[in-house]
């Protein structure tokens, strides 16, 4: 089991709603939506690999 650890985040409301639409439409969690941004972006900022 890997392992996570929390992160409180502050966000925009509007941000956070756009988020949870898509979230839905993928089939994923809020946090796992987030995640999964976060690491798209570092694999193309060069700073992960994929």
């Amino acid at each position: 089991m890997r392992e996570v650890s929390p992160l409180g985040l502050r966000i925009d409301p509007e941000i956070k709603e756009i988020l949870k639409i898509i979230a839905k439409k993928e089939g994923r969690s809020l946090n796992s939506e987030l995640v999964q941004r976060l690491k798209r972006t570092l694999i193309q900022d060069g700073l992960l690999s994929s």
